[in-house]
């Protein structure tokens, strides 16, 4: 049980569901509620596909690309510092992307399911078990549909203000499993 609570407290911070109704209620302003309901679900269905896709084929996705688990983990610590830092600070790191047309798959991904949350489904798959891990992204996945769902409400209730203290506070705690992710990984792969 405490594997799926830890499990469920780190996909909640990576994840992020407020970090992801900011960029919801500006890509959706001045749309209708039906369709801001449409985009939430095909949102989290594109979200829910390619976490699902890494939680049960992330390992075989390694070996055939031959990256060692303790690299991979080494690397998702940096990810994860650095979305920490993002979060906790409230700034965004320069990258060039291509405009997408759908707004429900940008952001499904990389808004909802990003790098970050890509390798702790892969590092939580092969520490906690695939099931623990598909539990807890379903618990944190169907959370996030809820807080898209009920955007407009959460906003007049909580204020700009605590969305952005909650997002940091889930930032700090970010960073310091990014930390934990990259010490274990070097260690780990220093010992092999």
């Amino acid at each position: 049980m405490t594997g799926l609570v830890e499990a469920f407290v780190l996909l909640l911070g990576i994840i992020d569901p407020l970090a992801s109704l900011g960029a919801f209620l500006s890509l959706t302003k001045g749309m209708e509620e039906r369709e801001k309901l449409r985009i939430a679900q095909k949102a989290v269905l594109v979200a829910a596909a390619v976490f699902f896709i890494f939680a049960i084929g992330g390992q075989p996705i390694l070996d055939i690309l031959g990256v060692n688990i303790h690299a991979f983990r080494a690397a998702g610590g940096i990810i994860l510092v650095l979305l920490g830092i993002q979060m906790g600070l409230g700034i965004s790191f320069p990258k060039d992307r291509e405009e997408i047309s759908e707004v429900a798959v940008v952001i499904g991904t990389p808004m909802i399911c990003g790098p970050a949350t890509i390798t702790t489904a892969i590092i939580l798959s092969s520490e906690t078990g695939t099931a623990v891990t598909a539990m807890a992204g379903a618990a944190v996945l169907l959370i996030t549909l809820m807080v898209l769902v009920l955007s407009s409400h959460l906003t007049k209730v909580v204020g700009r203000s605590g969305l952005q203290i909650m997002s940091t506070m889930m930032g700090i705690i970010t960073m310091a499993w990014g930390i934990q992710y990259l010490l274990s990984g070097i260690s780990a792969f220093n010992a092999v």
